[in-house]
């Protein structure tokens, strides 16, 4: 393991540079920025879990807003990273994913490279505040897709007005983008989602075997890719593919990535990851190994059926995507996941001035012991790494619970 001072924290962070396959991945996260300046699509920047072909079948660009704004944050000489949110109206207690991406697009609000914003279903009233705020100030649109709440009992209805929004949104990006929509060009573009799903469902896999054959950070960056495929499939797909194979070959040779220790305290976490990469570094730190989080689930719990009738089958994946369906039934299916890995123990990651999770966070407790009977311990992630080095005795003290 190298320990490297990355732009994205002022703490050292660890990788694993054995892992030979995974420092592409890696560049294209760090120069999402330059690329997104240095293409000619229009960008349309995403909500986490927005569905990303939507995007490119309209011949656009995903911009995984808070994954490239949020993450990888400025230096520490540079703006301060909720300084130009908080100018603009938004609360010192937002979330700090939140501030910081909407600091750092104010703070080159005359020079954005973005020309629309886009989100759905699991926006709170303080994120679309913040998108919102961030739309008006640079002059672009902002359109949201409206989700019902979902009831088994109410699926045709449902899945009937979720169809009315996609085609109204496609009808609105033809308009601004003068790209004419496809069923086509989106089946296309679902075929190069569900492959990208495919190899990150097959990657997850391996965390679920006796030797773990990769690090925490690395497979939650893996899995933050599927926001956006860091903006273009066709390159991301053969570089997972690639870490794939890397993986397998670890595992048929029974080799644990480096740092983790023998007999370590198998960790899934639970709820929205915390800014600070070094955090993956302390479960390791502490005895414990990650077998898998749930971050970006939603976006390859499931494949996108790959049928003729393209809108409707997607609009049907929409209406499931886990974070749409209300606590008791998204913990039981989440449950049902998390026994796939085999873990000790669940962490439950709240973040400060994040209410999406915080509200279920007691349902999804219970639900977990209930079903798995092992330790499930609750944290806040703050807005810095003195606050994640803070959360080192409660990691370890949850550790040690399970020895």
């Amino acid at each position: 393991m190298s320990e490297i001072t990355a732009p994205v924290s002022s703490r050292k962070i660890r990788f694993d540079d054995s892992f030979e396959s995974f420092s592409r991945l890696w560049n294209l996260i760090l120069d999402s920025r330059n690329r997104i300046s240095s293409t000619r699509s229009r960008v349309i920047a995403k909500w986490r879990l927005f569905p990303p072909e939507i995007i490119f079948s309209m011949g656009a660009t995903p911009y995984d807003l808070l994954l490239h704004e949020g993450l990888v944050t400025t230096k520490d000489d540079e703006i301060n990273t909720s300084k130009y949110a908080i100018e603009a109206g938004l609360s010192a207690d937002c979330c700090p994913w939140n501030l910081s991406a909407v600091s750092k697009i104010l703070s080159k609000e005359n020079d954005s490279d973005i020309d629309m914003f886009l989100a759905a279903a699991g926006f709170c009233d303080m994120s679309s505040k913040s998108w919102q705020t961030m739309a008006r100030r640079i002059g672009k649109p902002f359109y949201s897709i409206e989700i019902p709440p979902f009831n088994f009992e109410s699926e045709n209805n449902a899945v009937s007005f979720i169809l009315q929004e996609l085609s109204s949104m496609f009808n609105r990006l033809s308009r601004r983008r003068g790209y004419k929509f496809s069923e086509e060009r989106l089946l296309e573009e679902i075929k190069k989602g569900n492959y990208i799903r495919n190899l990150l469902s097959d990657i997850t896999e391996f965390l679920s075997t006796q030797s773990v054959p990769v690090s925490a950070l690395e497979y939650f960056l893996i899995q933050a890719s599927a926001g956006d495929y860091l903006q273009d499939p066709d390159i991301t797909g053969p570089i997972l593919n690639r870490i794939k194979t890397e993986i397998e070959s670890r595992n048929k040779n029974g080799e644990t990535a480096p740092g983790i220790q023998d007999g370590a305290t198998r960790i899934y976490f639970v709820g929205m990851a915390p800014q600070q990469l070094g955090f993956w570094n302390l479960i390791e730190d502490c005895g414990g190994v990650s077998v898998g989080c749930d971050t970006y689930l939603s976006l390859f719990y499931e494949l996108i059926p790959e049928h003729t009738n393209v809108q409707k089958e997607l609009a049907k994946w929409i209406w499931r995507m886990p974070h749409n369906i209300p606590s008791i039934e998204r913990s039981k299916i989440l449950t049902s996941y998390i026994k796939k890995q085999n873990p000790d123990a669940v962490i439950i990651g709240n973040l400060v001035g994040c209410r999406n999770f915080s509200q279920s966070d007691r349902i999804v407790k219970e639900t977990i012991r209930e079903e798995l009977g092992i330790p499930v311990t609750s944290l806040e992630l703050g807005a810095s790494d003195e606050d994640i080095t803070l959360l080192e005795p409660h990691i370890r003290s949850l550790i040690d619970m399970c020895k």
